[in-house]
């Protein structure tokens, strides 16, 4: 009986336990719901999300599309398939201003920029990224870090709801692919990153020292039949994504939909994407090897300080 009954007094517990999270997680939910978009994060200038998007609805969407039509229209268009008039009337009023390339065509939902696995879907954090940071090496997609971010929020929502593929594949979502710290770059990986470059004939497209020059570079076009230029690798300012060692070797792992550039994810080993990183980032001109090592070290040291040791300071 002692045993039964102290069974029964533990089942207790945990139900009293259960119940009161429950109720705490019903009342944050709650919370949240009746939260006036307006005290939402209105900060800016911050190229990640600092805090969380408000709820999905129709007012969040109502004002996602306000804001689209202010700042997004002129390229992207009324429906956001990429005919805005700054593109289809470029040829006729403004042939020297023309942009490089069609906008993105949202009711397709093909972005280039993704932490998640070629022919996916990008996270919400991506999008937020990109409308945030731009894609200035495209000289066509600027940054809008400032627009409060929950602006940015609103018309990524309202982006989505361009395209079925949002609701269509909402099942299949793929998640972010993983992408380790940097290993120590050393004489060694330069050597084998410019084997992996010959193996996987990137000097077709980038040319023998990377400038983007490769005898396959005038001939190449984008999904929609437009010419588009291979990455010059010298110039860190020229990459569409991150130029960091870990957002190179995203572009290695994702791929850039829409473009000639290919996932490696299925074709190379992750040490030897971390040597094309090291290899393709030399042809930078203030490349110095011991710096990097440095830098590198410093963030490794830095990462794995105990929080307020002041390492790293």
């Amino acid at each position: 009986m002692k045993v039964f009954g102290t069974f029964a007094l533990l089942g207790a517990v945990a139900l009293a336990i259960g119940v009161g999270v429950a109720v705490s997680a019903q009342k944050e939910t709650s919370a949240t719901a009746k939260k006036s978009f307006f005290e939402f994060s209105a900060a800016t200038g911050n190229i990640a999300p600092i805090a969380g998007s408000p709820p999905v609805d129709a007012r969040l969407l109502k004002h996602g599309e306000w804001v689209f039509r202010g700042m997004c229209i002129g390229c992207h268009g009324v429906k956001g398939d990429g005919n805005g008039g700054v593109w289809t009337l470029g040829d006729k009023y403004a042939q020297g201003h023309k942009l490089p390339r069609q906008p993105r065509d949202f009711t397709a939902a093909v972005f280039k920029i993704r932490s998640t696995p070629s022919g996916s879907l990008p996270t919400d954090n991506d999008l937020f990224s990109s409308i945030s940071r731009g894609l200035v090496a495209d000289q066509a997609m600027p940054s809008f870090k400032f627009l409060p971010e929950r602006d940015r929020w609103a018309v990524l929502a309202y982006i989505k709801s361009l395209s079925k593929r949002w609701v269509e594949e909402k099942d299949y979502q793929q998640p972010a692919v993983e992408v380790g710290e940097p290993p120590l770059p050393d004489a060694a990986a330069l050597v084998a990153g410019k084997e992996v470059y010959a193996k996987m004939q990137c000097a077709k497209c980038h040319g023998p020292t990377g400038l983007g020059d490769g005898p396959s570079a005038p001939e190449l076009t984008d999904d929609n039949g437009l010419p588009i230029k291979p990455r010059d690798f010298g110039d860190a300012a020229q990459y569409v994504g991150a130029s960091d060692p870990r957002g190179v070797y995203q572009t290695f792992t994702t791929g850039i939909d829409g473009t000639p550039m290919p996932s490696f994810a299925d074709f190379l080993k992750e040490d030897q994407r971390w040597q094309l990183v090291w290899y393709v980032m030399s042809f930078r001109g203030d490349w110095n090897l011991e710096k990097v090592r440095n830098e590198v070290q410093l963030a490794r040291t830095a990462k794995a300080a105990p929080a307020g040791s002041g390492t790293g300071k």
